[in-house]
């Protein structure tokens, strides 16, 4: 038995839609207005700068049913995260209840639905894992940047234009709304406009059939916590059984 790419990712915080391609990079675009580059960087850096935090949210994943209806997926995410070496999610949703640890160590995924778990020797920080990930299993993280412990310089290259939007509110919170392009995604992120912590983003992959959305609203962030080891521990579930990550080459 074999985890099949299709059941299980890693929904650690943010945006693959940041690494998804394009040749421009943000800092030398003059079709990224200014206001958007220095919100966006702003969000990232005060999330970069944490050394620790748990966060909530909920999840929309659309799918393309045949025929070419489209449905929507709705999850809730939580997690956590302790640089350099520590990260832990957990989604539960239609389709999907999965939890995912990381300890500096080992990287363990759990199928919580046919209670069966696959583990990897994991490199030894987070930004080696996020980097190993594609080479070893064969995708990219829809959240990885936000896991990553500096801003992704890379990342920024990938922007080929970025406009301020607008004010605009989420969850009773006052937010700058931006949107972005780069040449696989369009992306849209909100960022509370007092604190830069992002609230809200969403991408949709316009090289993909039905242009699939991902977004996510994040409930809840906690800068303040204290994160003991065990946190980041995976102890197999009474009668779980371990199997094999199936590598997917794309």
């Amino acid at each position: 038995m074999t985890l099949k790419k299709g059941t299980w990712f890693i929904p650690v915080v943010c945006l693959s839609l940041l690494a998804m391609g394009g040749a421009a990079r943000a800092a030398d675009n003059p079709s990224i207005e200014p206001r958007a580059e220095r919100i966006l960087k702003a969000a990232i850096a005060n999330l970069h700068e944490a050394k620790s935090y748990r966060f909530r949210g909920e999840m929309i994943n659309d799918i393309l049913l045949p025929g070419g209806s489209r449905m929507e997926l709705v999850s809730t995410v939580q997690g956590a995260v302790r640089r350099p070496d520590r990260a832990w999610t957990r989604v539960e949703g239609e389709g999907r209840k999965t939890s995912e640890w990381y300890d500096g160590k080992t990287f363990t995924h759990l199928d919580l639905a046919s209670n069966a778990y696959a583990s990897w020797a994991a490199p030894a920080t987070i930004d080696e894992l996020l980097d190993k990930i594609k080479e070893k299993l064969g995708f990219v993280p829809p959240m990885a940047p936000l896991l990553r412990g500096t801003v992704n310089q890379e990342a920024m290259k990938t922007i080929q234009s970025g406009v301020y939007v607008g004010e605009a509110v989420v969850g009773g919170v006052p937010c700058s709304h931006l949107a972005f392009k780069a040449e696989n995604v369009d992306w849209q992120i909100y960022v509370e406009k007092v604190v830069p912590v992002i609230k809200r983003f969403v991408i949709v992959y316009k090289k993909l059939p039905g242009d699939p959305k991902f977004g996510i609203t994040f409930t809840q962030w906690d800068f303040n916590t204290t994160l003991p080891d065990f946190v980041f521990a995976f102890d197999p579930p009474p009668g779980a059984t371990k199997v094999e990550f199936e590598i997917v080459q794309q």
